[in-house]
């Protein structure tokens, strides 16, 4: 639809038109009462209230998902250590880099890249997503890395989403995320930088680097704990 005719059709000017067609059409009228008195509003504030409390308690590590994603990361801990001498092979991982971080993600859970598409807001969402893409068909919702991860560039991405005019694209990457019959899901990146054979630390991330990073590595890349980020974004 012409946004012109879009911003006509929500304003107070609309109001005489719509009168009209429905004093000339009851039936158009009485589906219209329907329809609206069949949306309860107050069960959908309250489900966003819900949702937007269960997101900010995943981020502070608490809640039965960051419980689950801690005693995942204990067994894997608990595994039974290389002998010494033995070589290990790296997991092929993309290394990308965020307003300050640089991120190890595993390949194995990324579908493709592309540039930043145009980009949609949605009003009223998490401050993690920027809005909705639509890449290769296919629409979808776009997080930001560094949002998701508590990364310092949160403030600094608000800030040049805000510099930017309606409709016009923050700098940067999507990565398309392997969700299988999931919701699809992008990550939004600055820079794409390399693709390496990476070997984690055995030692667990601390607490402070938030639920979504495994470990962090010898050169401060942080290594993403994939299975827990794609359950958070599927939801």
């Amino acid at each position: 639809m012409d946004d012109t005719l879009a911003g006509a059709g929500s304003g107070a000017g609309a109001a005489p038109l719509i009168a009209a067609l429905e004093s000339a059409s009851p039936e158009r009228a009485a589906a219209r009462a329907a329809a609206q008195a069949a949306v309860d509003w107050d069960e959908v504030h309250r489900k966003l209230a819900r949702r937007n409390a269960d997101l900010e308690a995943t981020f502070a590590g608490r809640g039965p998902w960051a419980d689950a994603v801690l005693a995942r990361r204990a067994e894997d801990l608990a595994e039974i250590p290389q002998l010494h001498g033995e070589e290990s092979a790296g997991i092929p991982m993309l290394v990308a880099r965020g307003a300050e971080t640089h991120y190890g993600l595993e390949l194995r859970h990324l579908g493709h890249i592309v540039p930043m598409p145009r980009l949609a807001r949605v009003p009223g969402a998490p401050p993690a997503v920027l809005g909705v893409i639509a890449v290769a068909g296919r629409v979808m919702r776009l997080f930001d890395l560094d949002r998701l991860c508590n990364g310092p560039s949160a403030s600094v991405s608000a800030a040049l989403l805000s510099r930017a005019d309606a409709g016009t694209d923050p700098s940067g990457y999507a990565i398309v995320l392997r969700t299988g019959a999931a919701r699809p899901a992008a990550l939004r990146v600055r820079e794409v930088e390399r693709v390496a054979d990476i070997v984690p630390p055995r030692g667990s991330a601390p607490a402070e680097a938030g639920p979504l990073v495994r470990a962090i590595a010898a050169d401060r890349m942080a290594i993403l704990d994939m299975v827990a980020l794609l359950d958070l974004v599927k939801t």
